[in-house]
């Protein structure tokens, strides 16, 4: 498709806008790829060149691929919160009962971290490491994360047990208590320090993966939301000291669970017939 000097795209991963014309009242003519099948009236954000547009789904609805016309202000991008969606944090870092003790956001960040915020960076339109996608993309996220949090857990298992084997042996060997490992420290073989060795990187490695993306997704919220950060140390603090209650933060701010439920089983998090941008906490009026 052709494109004048006027062009412009939607860098967000998940539309293109094209042949914009400015006009008196600051709003622009863009031109949109669907993201998915879209009800008339239906409203989703897009986002060109740091500056964040609502698009509305004219009469008759789209279908995914179909591309349409619409108008759209800057401005009204800045009156998308609700509650303190925007320019604050809904709920404090601390506020993680607030939907109770056995709610999915709270027990699934706190059991399996990894996958809850696979479901904040599916919601974000983010890929696997955390940064903007393309449609396709962003569909893998819940799924690549899934299989590295599982590909992880299922190696470090496995050189656990080989380790334990081995001490074990060396144990019996040397008639010394099993896990004394000062008595023990001198007759471990190379090949028990070698699979030790091995277990600390990979969980090493892991760890980094985890604490990169969801740095990286704590950035991409507040940007946003337009909540600044208290300091220039905030978002790593948060990610290092507090990752449980950080990821569960980010889901409180991604979802309006006091309209939808919460589950653990599907790539936002929410029902599987919701639509993530529906359950964001943000106003449906331009």
């Amino acid at each position: 498709m052709g494109k004048d000097s006027k062009s412009d795209k939607i860098t967000d991963g998940y539309v293109v806008a094209e042949a914009v014309i400015p006009t008196e009242d600051t709003t622009k003519l863009i031109k949109v790829i669907a993201p998915s099948d879209l009800a008339a009236g239906y409203q989703f954000e897009a986002e060109s060149d740091g500056q964040r547009y609502m698009v509305t789904v004219p009469e008759g609805g789209v279908k995914a691929g179909q591309e349409f016309t619409t108008r759209a202000s800057p401005a009204a991008a800045a009156a998308l919160a609700v509650g303190g969606g925007l320019g604050s944090w809904k709920t404090g870092l601390c506020d993680c009962f607030r939907y109770g003790c056995c709610h999915p956001h709270l027990c699934l960040s706190w059991c399996c971290m990894p996958i809850a915020l696979a479901q904040v960076m599916t919601r974000m339109r983010l890929n696997f490491m955390a940064e903007r996608g393309s449609v396709s993309e962003v569909a893998k996220t819940f799924k690549t994360m899934v299989g590295i949090f599982v590909c992880y857990v299922i190696v470090d298992q496995i050189l656990a047990s080989m380790l334990i084997g081995r001490l074990g042996t060396i144990a019996g060997e040397y008639n010394v208590e099993e896990y004394d490992y000062t008595k023990m420290e001198e007759k471990i073989d190379s090949t028990t320090m070698f699979i030790y060795y091995i277990r600390r990187i990979i969980s090493l490695t892991f760890s980094i993966y985890i604490f990169v993306a969801l740095y990286r997704t704590r950035r991409s919220v507040r940007a946003k939301y337009n909540i600044p950060a208290k300091n220039s140390c905030e978002d790593c603090c948060c990610t290092l000291c507090c990752p449980c209650p950080t990821t569960m933060q980010l889901m409180r701010q991604t979802a309006d669970y006091d309209t939808y439920a919460a589950n653990c089983c599907t790539e936002t998090g929410l029902p599987s017939h919701v639509n993530a941008d529906d359950a964001a906490p943000v106003s449906n009026a331009v």
